[in-house]
Parts: C-alpha cells; sequence; structure tokens
C-alpha cells in the first residue's frame, strides 16, 4: 500500500460522536487529538483594563481530548494565539456562578438590571 492508499482508505473510527479528527489520515502524532468542529463566534472584546467600544474578533469555542488527556477540555480560542483550556468542572463553575447571580443572570439576558 502506498501513502495515497492509506490517506484514501476510510479514517479510523472514533470513540468521542464529536470528534472531527479523521483519525488515521494524518501525519504527525499530535495530530491525532480528538478535536471538535468548534463554533466560530464574532465578538465584541476589550481588555479588562481597555477603555472604548472594544473591537470585533472571531473567537472558536470547542472541544479537545489529547491522546495523553484521562478528560476532554472545553477550548476557547482567541486571535493572537490566546487560548484557555477549561475543565468540565470549571465549565460548569463559570455557567452556574453567571445563573447563580441576578446581576451577571441579567447582564447575559439583556433585562434592564443589567444594563
Amino acid at each position: 500500500m502506498n501513502r495515497q492508499d492509506a490517506f484514501d482508505s476510510d479514517p479510523r473510527p472514533c470513540a468521542f460522536d464529536w470528534c472531527a479528527t479523521e483519525h488515521g489520515r494524518t501525519v504527525h502524532p499530535d495530530d491525532e487529538d480528538h478535536r471538535s468542529g468548534g463554533v466560530a463566534v464574532t465578538l465584541r472584546t476589550r481588555a479588562a483594563t481597555g477603555r472604548g467600544l472594544g473591537h470585533l474578533e472571531e473567537w472558536e469555542i470547542g472541544l479537545i481530548r489529547r491522546s495523553a488527556d484521562a478528560e476532554t477540555w472545553l477550548v476557547v480560542e482567541a486571535p493572537r494565539g490566546v487560548s484557555i483550556a477549561l475543565s468540565r468542572e470549571a465549565t460548569r463553575a463559570l455557567v452556574d456562578a453567571v445563573r447563580a447571580d441576578r446581576h451577571l443572570r441579567d447582564f447575559v439576558d439583556g433585562s434592564p438590571s443589567g444594563a
């Protein structure tokens, strides 16, 4: 079998239904990590110490589980190489904190008290 035949064959199945990696068709071992397709969002952001209206950026949110990982992580990737990976517990804690605090919840929901 030549190299092209290897790439033309069906990829190995993956245990994670969210995984978009074409296992067995990659060249580098790090490319075999489990990655979701990701969701792109356009966000208006600014540095926490910044002022003004901020600027629009494309961010991507997805899941990753590296070959050596025992768990899946939620990844938020911003431009200029800025990214963070949150464990399932950290993701739940962040979402729960927003839901639990009236002011944060109103801000997200667009309620007048969250203005």
